[in-house]
């Protein structure tokens, strides 16, 4: 069977052409997981028209067009066939989990934030990599440097149970006001709670926010979508989360142009600093990271190649017991965003 995928008209212009690659590496990896894996993706124009192409040896199934519509640059998908003289393309639904509008993913906007799709694409490229689900229950996702919570609504939005840490007390503040007011006008059920929380000893303090919500009673009382938000230090995940919580761990690291990154001693004593390389960060919170991740978990960073090298980056996830995926599949994720931005992706286990 041959399929064709337009692909979302919505992907940042400045590396459009970058994009083209990029969703074929993301459906490459995607692909092992359809009920017939994918072969021969490409890039292919039909009627001077982008498409990304690609053959299974058999049929796919509904469920595996339910995964290909969370791709991040699936548009509309078509089956493909071919005449003496033309190429026809026939659409077929992507059905929608429709947890939440997809509205959300661009309502929100803000300094900093990073590309809805950009975003979608990390979290089912970690996805794919990763072998820690329990069947039948939704993954869990964190976000360490969450900021307003773009992962989390991508998250929700794929059908998983959301959670993120930010330093930024008013930001976090104003993501659970937006998504409480979000919920309320899309009337959805939904139950929120607040807590301050503190370490031993009162070694750190932060405050947890977290929204339950569905889109019926019913679906409420067996099934509800968790979001959480926790204002404090990332360094301290794993005493804001339980040992083996997270099924994926995703994040944008700061680039070092709109912002940087900050860092406080693990007793939140000495006062933040601002640096712009990410190396500092990374160091002193992976340890954390690493407990509340699951065997079999993924962690998935975007990070800019200017601030630190692949190999860096790995030198520093390997000291904190992490195993880096450093197969060439894992390894086709670098694009050019601007002059002072080369982006990448690193996974690891």
């Amino acid at each position: 069977m041959e399929y064709a995928i337009l692909l979302h008209p919505g992907h940042n212009r400045v590396y459009f052409e970058t994009s083209k690659t990029l969703s074929v590496s993301e459906l490459a990896l995607a692909g092992e997981s359809l009920s017939s894996p994918c072969q021969q993706v490409q890039v292919e124009e039909i009627a001077s028209v982008p498409y990304v192409t690609f053959q299974t040896a058999k049929p796919l199934q509904e469920s595996d067009f339910l995964l290909l519509g969370q791709l991040s640059f699936v548009y509309a998908l078509f089956e493909k066939a071919k005449t003496d003289k033309d190429i026809l393309l026939h659409p077929i639904a992507c059905p929608s989990l429709g947890y939440l509008p997809e509205s959300i993913r661009t309502i929100l906007k803000y300094t900093g934030k990073t590309n809805e799709l950009f975003t979608r694409m990390m979290i089912q490229v970690a996805r794919a990599a990763c072998t820690s689900q329990t069947k039948g229950a939704p993954l869990r996702l964190l976000d360490p440097v969450a900021g307003k919570g773009t992962t989390l609504s991508e998250g929700l939005l794929c059908g998983m149970h959301s959670f993120g840490v930010e330093i930024n007390a008013d930001t976090v503040h104003e993501a659970y006001q937006f998504m409480k007011k979000y919920l309320e006008t899309a009337k959805q059920k939904h139950e929120t709670h607040v807590e301050r929380i503190s370490g031993q000893n009162r070694s750190f303090t932060a405050k947890r926010y977290t929204i339950d919500f569905a889109p019926d009673k019913e679906s409420m009382k067996t099934a509800p979508l968790h979001w959480e938000l926790v204002a404090g230090n990332s360094i301290h995940c794993d005493q804001l989360f339980k040992k083996n919580t997270f099924d994926l761990l995703v994040g944008d690291l700061p680039y070092g142009v709109q912002h940087g990154s900050k860092t406080t001693s693990k007793n939140n004593k000495r006062p933040s600093s601002i640096t712009r390389n990410p190396s500092e960060l990374i160091a002193s919170c992976a340890p954390a990271w690493r407990k509340v991740l699951k065997p079999g978990g993924v962690l998935a960073l975007a990070y800019n190649q200017f601030l630190l090298s692949f190999e860096e980056f790995a030198a520093l996830l390997e000291e904190a017991g992490f195993t880096v995926l450093k197969e060439e599949k894992y390894r086709q994720f670098t694009h050019r965003v601007d002059q002072a931005i080369l982006r990448d992706i690193i996974l690891a286990k």
